[in-house]
This record gives structure tokens, sequence and C-alpha cells, in this order.
């Protein structure tokens, strides 16, 4: 079956109804400036009311000039995996698989705006447990959740280069262009943020219950 990832949850009903329908992880945006901005508190909130057994699930998305600092405040959290956005240049693929190492789950995003972006990648497949593919806006402070898709065509392009099964598909997936996603880029996994919202940072219910009933569906189907 798709794997799900739901991205920037910023309240505890819908953390739960994400739990309650079968996602696989579930993404806290610490990032301030992120129109999904969930407060360190509030994440320590939900977490702790979470089964210990599900709190693997949750990932922290967070932006620093260095990776320790996420990893201390993903620890702080119960929170075993990180989606970092370091604004440090000198931060290696080396840096990231010793985070792996030690035991760090790791989500990486790799922007793609045009060919380039992928022709110009140069990354250790071993850096990451998972590389999102999701669209590059034109806006510097928006980091994903733009509902806005990119060409899939790249996405394919990236097989080349990245582990199709360390690959997510990101970017303005929703239940209406699901299904031509998955088939086009044979993607193993999506993550899911603007596609299932009301407002950001508040889920529809509806849709994700929706969302997840055709896949449950489909999978039967095959």
């Amino acid at each position: 079956m798709l794997r799900i990832k739901i991205c920037g949850l910023t309240n505890l009903a819908d953390a739960y109804m994400s739990l309650k329908l079968g996602a696989d992880f579930l993404g806290f945006n610490n990032i301030k400036r992120s129109k999904r901005f969930i407060d360190i508190i509030d994440i320590k909130d939900i977490v702790q009311r979470m089964p210990e057994s599900l709190r693997d699930k949750c990932v922290l998305l967070a932006e620093d000039t260095d990776l320790q600092s996420i990893i201390r405040t993903a620890k702080s959290l119960n929170i075993n995996s990180i989606q970092p956005y370091i604004t440090n240049p000198t931060i290696t693929d080396a840096d990231y698989v010793k985070v792996r190492e030690r035991g760090m789950g790791v989500f990486r995003v790799i922007h793609v705006e045009n060919k380039r972006s992928i022709s110009d990648l140069s990354i250790d497949p071993n850096s990451a447990d998972y590389f999102i593919l999701d669209t590059k806006s034109s806006d510097p402070n928006q980091l994903g959740g733009t509902g806005a898709s990119f060409d899939w065509y790249l996405y394919n392009c990236a097989k080349a280069v990245l582990p199709e099964k360390k690959m997510v598909l990101a970017g303005g997936i929703n239940i209406k262009n699901l299904d031509e996603a998955v088939e086009y880029t044979e993607t193993r996994m999506v993550d899911l943020s603007s596609g299932i919202e009301d407002t950001p940072g508040i889920k529809s219910h509806d849709k994700m219950q929706a969302l997840f009933a055709h896949i449950k569906g489909v999978s039967q189907s095959n």
C-alpha cells in the first residue's frame, strides 16, 4: 500500500485523525516563518499524548545552523526523526550520515524547479532515510505546502540519482491527482499538506478520510 506522510500538523485533533487513518509519518513544523508553524510546547503536548508505540511516526521539521541543535530539540520531544532545513552551507552529506548512524531518522527535502534541479543533484543516498522531492516556491519564506506540483517527469529523472525506495513525492498532491501522480511516478510514498487542508495548518478531516478510503480501495482492488 502507498505510504503517507501528513505534514504541517498544528493541533491534537488533526494528529489523532492522522493516526486513526493510518498515516505512516506525522510532520510537525517548528519553523517560525512557515504558515504551519507549531510551538515546541504544543508539539511536546501532542507527542506525550500519543501511545509510545506510535511516537516513531513523528518527524520534527526545524531550521538551524547546525544539525546538533535540531537533534537536541527532537530528543527533548521524544521524536526520533528530523526534517532539517540547515542554513549553514558547511554541513555535508557525511554529517547527515553520522546522524543516521547514531539512530536518528533523517528526511531531506530536494526543492525541484526545473531539470537543472535534478541534473545538478549530487547527494549521498545514505545521507537520509527518505528524500522528499517538493516544488520550489518563488517565495523564499515558503518551504513547502505551496499547493503547486512540479513536473513529475523530473521525479522520474531523479531515480537515476536516488534510490527509488527512499523517494517521496510532495507538492500539491490531493485526491484529484493522486492516482495520476502515483501511476506516472510509481512513487511508494507521498507527503501531503495543503491538499488535505481547510486553511494552512488546519486539516480537513473529510478530505483526509476520503483520501485514505480511496487509497485503501485502490490497494484492495490491485
